[in-house]
């Protein structure tokens, strides 16, 4: 499991979303793009990225 200073930490990754964005160079970004990007920064450094499904399974 991912953690930062002891803590676990977790990102539902169907529970969250993002919008288009502008690169530096005026290129356009996808939402999709992003908020898969943003998960994989994200997944197994700073939190562990689950589906609510997965989620609702562990409880």
């Amino acid at each position: 499991m991912a953690g930062n200073f002891g803590y676990e930490t977790y990102v539902i990754s169907d529970a969250t979303a993002t919008f288009d964005r502008i690169g530096i160079h005026g290129e356009k970004y996808d939402s999709e793009l992003i908020h898969l990007t943003s998960l994989a920064n994200l997944n197994d450094e700073f939190a562990t990225v689950w589906t609510s499904e997965k989620l609702l399974n562990e409880l």
